[in-house]
């Protein structure tokens, strides 16, 4: 034998060694992987579908529900064979003669690293939606992978190639809350799946690639393109003619009744928006995970959420809320209708200001973003693909064209530490190629584009703010930007004080539109802040709330070694004006007299004080600033955290911290997660009791429109930017927020922008239908706790009477103290003129 041929014969015999070796590592490695904790036969025969959550109100009736499927199921006797012909030729051609896992299809796949089609069969990719979540790690993920193909030849020892096809298309999440092939086709194309035509089938199973890459409403021109392939491979398999198929790929994509399935209707939308965060961080800690360690999914296991909401109140506060809000709506299109606040602006950097935030709510918009989709899409893939680190975000195309007029801009960035060293060489390097060019040209003509769009008049449905619905109208895309940013918004929340549980939350004036949730967003508070400053004074220093003080203009001087200011602070009244006479505390705060919060702040000597006592009320105090304009309002504060600190003032003192959640079950009624309640006395009962007393006087305006005791401060800050009232009852406290969503949505007079005009109206009504509410069985009778020992006098012509008297009958100082000790064991919050009759006979006789 020569050579070359003993060369030939060993190769052979090295070839089969190798290849028996190989399918004895095979065997061995799948026999391993099939020992490893697998699915069980029960979990393979019942796979496990995801179970909704339920949210439960106070009342224990269903407020909503979280879930991870809106579907139907279809069995495979009703799915449409379009869908089943199109998903078999494009996703796994040799389907019906494989037995889970295609040999020639891995083979191809290992071979070409990939490179000429994927190798997971429809069974694997059945099992890969059940059982395994796809890993960044390479070895995880191999491993995975073989994983699925155990699971794959179990699933087909178990179900029929039907079955099999019918699980993975009802399994598979469509995204925009389209959880199977039913669920899809209603949500893209307003149809059942049954209806669907051989593209808009086509455009579905494109989908199944990579749902986010081929959206169809976000990327339509990556959607068509996957769609004709899609199509295309029917063709190849003798599902459709090539006549039929050249005439199909030219269709659009129509999307016309696209409509996601929403969760903005129904009772407290923000607040169960809220609670989804809030839900999720709650079950991310590890003492309310599952046995295994694993989290829980609100979508998806089937538990059953306690909240607070009252049902019935809740739906009283969004009536009012819709009421109110037409009126104040009114006010402001009175004012504004015909104007332009993003152009009336006293200064030009302003005016820069609200043109910038005009044009970000244009290119945040679904129009604007189908049009750059539609027009830069292709050309932005083909450079993510030849630049993988890039990232084409709007500010990121905004710093290469800016870098292409300064030659220096990027190194700015890079000093500034505003950009990384990759992403400046990224920048650079795709600056350099053709591909910004095109890109470039593209981009301008986005403008453009939008720029036509957006003028140009369109019948539309908008927001109707008369009834809190909507409407049909025709105006200019822009236009409609415009007037629905030109709305106010309103966040109230109400909470009972005696145990911190959160009543009812409206976040806005509606979800549809308006997905900001102002019950937690930072605003400026104003004077509903003079409260904590009146009750630290009152506290720390003993001063009476009867204390005259003069209203003038008081001063802290710069360099103060207290508060430490570079210049000195001097600010007036809301009008402008001083009366230069004695006031009381009680009388300053009703009238909400900027002088006499600066001379408590004086007299106080210290913000750390006044935060201290907002921190025991349940204040950030990291949020309230160290200067002393706190306590004119000046810090950004949320209506939740406010109305939650004014629960102490209804609560004899005690703060309990908002709760709004009691308990969690899980699907089998196990408890994971109950609420324990956070108390703290902020405020002893007769300091507190004083403050309730005066909050009742400040209220005094609108006590006679209601039935139950109650209490309140409004706030408004300058320009009349927000609109505050915070109202205490002995049973629920409720705090308001009006204002626009920019600081530029205002009125221009304190007329209209005053907090007495925008928020307190908001509390009557609604109060006045909690109280007729025969059903809530609201007690009208209930009053404020005057406490067993209460040390300070709050009647106030009780007070002055006493001090008069004395003074004219030369009274002995400790005669003074003898009729003040007397006074001050007074107990009734508001004496009646019999009992002041019966307090002056004393007087007389006495003295």
């Amino acid at each position: 034998m020569s050579r070359s041929s003993r060369l030939l014969s060993s190769l052979i015999k090295f070839c089969w060694f190798g290849l028996f070796v190989g399918i004895l590592f095979a065997v061995a490695l799948f026999f391993m992987v099939s020992k490893t904790q697998m699915p069980n036969t029960d979990v393979l025969e019942n796979p496990n579908y995801e179970y909704a959550s339920i949210i439960y109100s106070q009342e224990f009736e269903e407020l909503g529900r979280y879930y991870e499927y809106n579907r139907d199921w279809v069995t495979y006797e009703n799915l449409n064979q379009h869908i089943v012909k199109a998903l078999v030729a494009t996703e796994d051609e040799r389907f019906y003669r494989h037995s889970g896992i295609d040999v020639r299809g891995t083979m191809r796949a290992i071979i070409y690293m990939g490179g000429k089609g994927g190798a997971s069969t429809i069974t694997q990719q059945l099992a890969k939606l059940f059982f395994t979540d796809r890993s960044s790690s390479f070895v995880k993920r191999v491993w995975q992978k073989l994983k699925e193909w155990v699971i794959a030849i179990q699933f087909e020892k178990r179900y029929t190639k039907e079955e099999i096809l019918a699980m993975y298309l009802n399994k598979f999440d469509f995204i925009n809350g389209a959880y199977g092939i039913q669920a899809a086709s209603q949500t893209y194309f307003g149809k059942k799946q049954d209806d669907l035509t051989i593209p808009e089938a086509a455009t579905l199973v494109g989908m199944l690639k990579n749902p986010s890459a081929y959206n169809p409403k976000r990327f339509p021109e990556q959607a068509t393109h996957r769609r004709n392939v899609v199509m295309y491979q029917m063709v190849k398999n003798s599902y459709l003619d090539k006549v039929d198929y050249d005439k199909l790929k030219k269709e659009e994509i129509d999307l016309s009744k696209f409509k996601r399935d929403v969760h903005y209707e129904g009772l407290a939308p923000y607040f169960r928006a809220t609670l989804t965060t809030y839900l999720k961080n709650l079950l991310n800690v590890d003492r309310y995970k599952k046995s295994d360690g694993t989290k829980y999914n609100i979508y998806s296991d089937g538990l059953k959420i306690y909240t607070t909401i009252n049902k019935k109140m809740q739906k009283h506060a969004e009536d009012a809320m819709t009421a109110h809000m037409k009126v104040v709506q009114n006010n402001y299109f009175g004012v504004w209708k015909d104007r332009n606040p993003w152009v009336e602006a006293e200064t030009d950097y302003q005016k820069k200001i609200r043109s910038e935030s005009l044009d970000k709510l244009v290119r945040e918009s679904d129009r604007f973003r189908n049009i750059r989709n539609k027009i830069v899409g292709p050309i932005s893939q083909e450079i993510l693909s030849a630049f993988p680190k890039a990232r084409l975000w709007d500010g990121d195309i905004l710093r290469m064209l800016n870098a292409e007029k300064d030659p220096n801009y990027l190194k700015k960035l890079l000093r500034e530490d505003i950009i990384r060293k990759d992403q400046k060489t990224t920048y650079e390097e795709i600056l350099k190629s053709d591909l910004w060019k095109t890109f470039k040209e593209k981009w301008n003509s986005v403008n453009g584009k939008a720029k036509s769009v957006f003028n140009k008049k369109q019948d539309m449905t908008i927001y109707d703010y008369t009834t809190g619905g909507e409407k049909e109208t025709s105006m200019t895309p822009l236009d409609s930007i415009r007037y629905l940013r030109k709305h106010m918004q309103l966040g109230s929340v109400s909470i009972d004080p005696e145990t911190g549980e959160v009543r009812t939350w409206v976040g806005g004036i509606g979800n549809k539109y308006f997905q900001y949730d102002h019950v937690t967003s930072n605003r400026q508070v104003g004077s509903t802040f003079k409260p904590f400053v009146y009750a630290t004074a009152i506290f720390q220093q003993g001063i009476s709330p009867c204390h005259r003080v003069q209203d003038i203009q008081y001063t802290i001087p710069a360099n103060d070694p207290n508060f430490g200011l570079m210049k000195s602070w001097s600010p007036s009244n809301s009008r402008g004006t001083f009366t230069r006479k004695g006031v009381t505390l009680k009388e300053a705060l009703k009238q909400s007299l900027n002088s006499v919060s600066v001379w408590l702040m004086k007299q106080l000597g210290s913000t750390a004080v006044v935060k201290d006592l907002a921190e025991n009320m349940g204040i950030d105090r990291n949020k309230i600033p160290n200067g002393p304009s706190i306590c004119l309002g000046s810090a950004d504060l949320n209506v939740l955290e406010m109305t939650s600190a004014y629960t102490t003032f209804a609560n004899d003192g005690i703060h309990n911290k908002p709760i709004f959640v009691t308990k969690i079950e899980d699907k089998n009624g196990k408890i994971i997660y109950t609420a324990l309640p956070e108390k703290k006395r902020a405020l002893p009962s007769n300091y507190n009791y004083v403050m309730v007393d005066m909050l009742r006087y400040a209220a005094g305006f609108i006590q006679p429109q209601l039935d139950s005791e109650i209490g309140g401060k409004t706030g408004t800050t300058n320009d009349f930017v927000d609109g505050w009232f915070i109202g205490i009852s002995p049973n629920l406290v409720t705090g308001t927020w009006v204002g626009g969503e920019d600081p530029w949505i205002k009125f221009e007079t304190i007329e209209l922008g005053q907090g007495g005009r925008m928020a307190r109206p908001f509390f009557v009504d609604f109060m006045k239908r909690v109280e007729n509410d025969t059903e809530l069985e609201w007690d009208k009778s209930a009053s404020f706790l005057i406490p067993e020992e209460n040390t300070i006098e709050v009647n106030c012509s009780l007070y002055e009477q006493i001090k008069s008297g004395a003074r004219n009958n030369g009274s002995s100082n400790s005669d003074q103290d003898t009729l003040y000790e007397k006074a001050t064991k007074v107990k009734v919050l508001n004496p009646t003129d019999e009992f002041e009759e019966e307090f002056e006979e004393e007087f007389d006789e006495e003295f």
